[in-house]
């Protein structure tokens, strides 16, 4: 993805016939899509496809994405460093420190065949995100401190109102809070509350479950503030957390982590000397266009090709996914055929909430998604159907015909429905007025609902409605996962062989000349024996 100036002019340019068709065929409902999806949506499908799909170097794109343009209009952005605790508590008190307790839990959910990269607790950067009022749309910042302006952020922060922890998408090695302040300041706007929108590390230089672990800091940071934070101590109760497309898949794979804690008997961590209790949920989990599953290995990642901003992944199961260029970054030292983890970890609950048994969701709190007819459509419909299976509160949002993250740039009738919806959610769960339901929806373009059974989900057929070829009960999506799986572990270890080869010669050099110099040396010295006497 290359979003520089010459690289979007390199790559509309090619594209502007299509564009161009596509755009007069959609305003006259002509073109194939004109039955599920409005014109403007059309043209923005079309034209955003080739800028995400057109492989740059990661670093490259990394540096793109996350390219901070300055705080405008009606927002107030307060940055704020949380520490990363000095030192783990001593195993013999009984309490885990953030390290121990997340790799206990890793250990738990996993068969003990995985192997990930070792956990390195770093400082946490997050901003504290509110809606500013009464500023025209180009207002600049104030010129005052962070603290000061998170004070003046709170004076329009209503009592009691959520606090939504919020996980940026971008494939978990692209984007920033600061290309999500318009998404985290509405719902803030909306919700009349604030997000907390975190920085966590990225892949591929920090693959899992470095993440994660900034995510759990995160959380455990709002619930018992280190010294020198702005705010106050946050009741989980009043705690939304969310998040879009892999924000969203690391906003449930934080929620699992709570729920598995105390499970395994971790009721309290340790941080910043402080023992904090971890065993109250959440208020919610609120999530967009979520991608759940890292193999990408359910039908709708190709079925909805032609609706979709997101082109599917390559079928040659000979290369790693996706397939960037060469860079400093990627190929990883060793191979990895992720950019997020081990091939060995790709069906880790932790790491692809879609791989959690439904039974592991017992105890979630309400659970809000919306989703469109996208790559990730599937994994979405799956997701609900076992949290509610489990005992949980789902609402399921979908739009027929919407393209990937959707609902964060409303321009129809279908963004602007799910942002509210969302932020609705968000506002009604934490006061405890989310009603259980058996029902999702889907929303066509012209408004018009269609209920769905959530038990429905992810199968054939639909009410009357027949929606997939073939269902995607429980047996089929794990071993769906589990032949994604498969691959990628093959051609993980024939990377690593192949790597472990091409350092070969050097070391054998090394020890080719080591050995010479010492038999050298050997022969020297009675030389110099017999020249002394």
């Amino acid at each position: 993805m290359d979003i520089s100036p010459l690289g979007l002019a390199r790559n509309t340019l090619p594209h502007i016939p299509l564009i161009l068709k596509t755009a007069f065929l959609a305003l006259f409902g002509w073109s194939p899509n004109s039955p599920v999806q409005d014109a403007i949506t059309e043209i923005i499908t079309v034209a955003a496809r080739p800028h995400l799909s057109t492989p740059t170097t990661l670093l490259k794109s990394q540096q793109q994405s996350r390219v901070d343009h300055g705080i405008w209009g009606r927002m107030w952005i307060s940055k704020y460093t949380i520490l990363s605790p000095e030192k783990e508590p001593n195993s013999h008190t009984g309490i885990c420190g953030v390290y121990e307790a997340l790799t206990k839990a890793i250990e738990a959910l996993g068969d003990g065949s995985e192997s990930y990269t070792p956990l390195v607790v770093a400082n946490v950067e997050t901003e504290w995100t509110g809606y500013r009022q009464g500023v025209s749309h180009i207002a600049r910042s104030p010129d005052i401190s962070e603290r000061e302006k998170y004070e003046r952020m709170m004076e329009e922060v209503e009592l009691d109102s959520p606090v939504i922890l919020y996980f940026h998408g971008g494939a978990f090695c692209l984007m920033d809070p600061a290309t999500h302040r318009w998404t985290t300041s509405s719902l803030a706007q909306h919700t009349r509350g604030r997000c907390l929108s975190v920085r966590y590390r990225l892949a591929p230089q920090h693959p899992f479950p470095s993440a994660l672990l900034d995510a759990l800091i995160a959380y455990l940071a709002l619930i018992s503030p280190p010294p020198g934070s702005f705010h106050e101590p946050t009741s989980p109760s009043k705690i939304i957390i969310a998040g879009d497309s892999s924000g969203a898949g690391l906003a449930a794979s934080l929620l699992q982590l709570l729920l598995t804690l105390p499970r395994i008997g971790i009721s309290r961590i340790c941080f910043h000397d402080r023992d904090v209790d971890i065993t109250t949920p959440s208020a919610g989990l609120a999530l967009t266009s979520p991608w759940f599953d890292i193999s990408r290995a359910l039908p709708s990642v190709t079925r909805n090709t032609r609706y979709d901003i997101i082109a599917p992944p390559s079928e040659d199961s000979t290369i790693p996914h996706p397939n960037f260029p060469a860079d400093s970054i990627w190929p990883a030292s060793p191979p990895r055929v992720e950019t997020y983890c081990e091939a060995s970890m790709v069906d880790h609950p932790l790491v692809s909430p879609l791989a959690t048994h439904k039974y592991l969701w017992d105890g979630a709190p309400p659970v809000y998604l919306s989703v469109g007819w996208e790559g990730m459509q599937d994994e979405a419909e799956v997701f609900a159907r076992r949290v509610y299976a489990a005992g949980g509160t789902v609402g399921f949002d979908g739009y027929e015909g919407m393209p990937h993250c959707f609902s964060m740039i409303p321009w129809n009738r279908a963004g602007r429905s799910a942002f509210s919806n969302w932020a609705t959610f968000c506002r009604q769960a934490v006061r405890g007025g989310v009603a259980r339901v058996d029902y999702g929806t889907w929303t066509n373009k012209h408004g018009a609902v269609r209920a769905v059974g959530l038990m429905e989900l992810g199968m054939c057929i639909q009410g009357e409605v027949r929606v997939r070829d073939e269902d995607l009960d429980d047996v089929m999506v794990d071993q769906a996962i589990a032949t994604q799986k498969a691959w990628r572990v093959r051609l993980e270890e024939s990377l690593r062989i192949k790597w472990k080869a091409s350092r070969m010669p050097a070391k054998e050099v090394r020890a080719r000349n080591t050995v010479r110099w010492a038999a050298t040396a050997a022969m020297m010295r009675p030389r110099r024996r017999q020249n002394l006497a």
